[in-house]
């Protein structure tokens, strides 16, 4: 007779974060689709911890600011482990009130990272944090190979060892399909960017010119802040800022991915771009700066390229009349970009595999568990 093995029950796992996952707007929809993949996951019952509740209509007209997340109201009865996305001190709080919790620490970049590549001044406390809440999270994940790498050294911990899982795609519904780009005639170019001069701005206009001046047509649509000497640009539209919480924003954003032949993204300093990855899920290849995981991101050639960080608006102007020179090898590389897009950054195999470490977190706490019980 055949045994039957009960199922698992499903693992409480607790959700924390200073972004409120109920807005889709906060923390670039991260917060909100990294919720949604465990609520969907078969194997967890998710508990939003925290204050956090459906963004209003009038706390946006009265710029209301939401009641910030405490640690010490948190009501951890009855969970199996935390899971803490971009928020080490409320994590460096919640092991001080609950130690031997299971917590996973979830983040994409280390403090050391961010003062190199953005330029912001972190101060020592900051770092010290840090590698106080990796070395006490039971396990620590990085959104790109390249951080989790450099994490052992930037945060002086050589033993640690971090898991890499990339983020998903933050948009309700992907293509199925790579959608089919326009003719090759005129060369539609892409930037998304808030930071201007981070994001490598001038760049991209500079490229433009220069492919113009070489003859080939070419227009440059710019998502974000465009300074007001170049609006006027007869080969430049500016559409602004888009809220990918608004729905016409967001189907907008979306058209705009899936017209583009490229986007072009020459920053200066970045880690992992949530519009790299959105790119390519609309079978836009990517021309960016080999700067924080990007390279990674786009994983070599066949989607893409990188430049150097201080590679010069020639090399940016040639590179893009390069990929763009052939119909067939542009239609194998947009595919291909599709395709990379679709099988790495998805929603629900970030929550497969932040279940199967959340439950290897628990087993490993298990046993110092009973020893404190017996």
């Amino acid at each position: 007779m055949t045994a039957i093995t009960a199922a698992a029950p499903p693992l409480k796992l607790g959700f924390l974060s200073p972004h409120n996952p109920h807005d889709r707007s906060a923390f670039s929809g991260t917060a909100h689709f990294a919720a949604q993949a465990l609520y969907d996951h078969p194997g967890i019952s998710l508990h939003i911890l925290g204050p956090h509740t459906p963004p209003r209509r009038m706390d946006r007209l009265l710029r209301r600011k939401a009641r910030p997340v405490r640690a010490d109201e948190i009501d951890v009865i009855g969970l199996d482990a935390i899971l803490g996305l971009v928020a080490s001190p409320l994590l460096d709080r919640i092991a001080q009130l609950h130690p031997g919790l299971p917590l996973l620490h979830v983040t994409d970049a280390t403090p050391s990272f961010l003062r190199e590549a953005y330029g912001w001044g972190i101060p020592s406390a900051v770092e010290h944090l840090e590698t106080r809440v990796a070395a006490q999270a039971d396990i620590t994940v990085y959104s790109s190979g390249t951080m989790a790498r450099r994490a052992p050294a930037d945060l002086g911990l050589p033993t640690l060892a971090p898991a890499a899982i990339p983020f998903g795609i933050n948009f309700e519904t992907r293509p199925r399909n790579c959608p089919e780009k326009p003719p090759l005639d005129k060369i539609n170019l892409l930037f998304v960017g808030l930071d201007w001069a981070r994001k490598g701005g001038d760049v991209a206009v500079a490229a433009l010119d220069q492919i113009l001046a070489s003859g080939r047509e070419a227009d440059l649509t710019i998502v974000g802040r465009c300074p007001e000497r170049h609006r006027r640009h007869p080969n430049i539209r500016n559409v602004g800022f888009l809220n990918k919480a608004r729905a016409r924003d967001r189907a907008c954003l979306v058209r705009l991915y899936r017209e583009a032949h490229l986007l072009v993204l020459p920053s200066r300093g970045d880690c992992t771009p949530m519009v790299v990855a959105e790119a390519m899920a609309h079978g836009s290849p990517v021309l960016a700066t080999d700067t924080g995981g990007i390279a990674a991101q786009i994983g070599g050639p066949g989607a893409g390229r990188v430049l150097p960080v201080h590679a010069p608006p020639s090399l940016w102007a040639e590179t893009i009349l390069e990929l763009t020179a052939d119909r067939d090898a542009y239609a194998m590389m947009a595919e291909t970009a599709f395709d990379r897009a679709f099988d790495v950054f998805n929603w629900h195999e970030w929550a497969d595999q932040i279940a199967g470490l959340a439950r290897q977190a628990i087993q490993a706490d298990a046993p110092a568990a009973i020893a404190a019980t017996g």
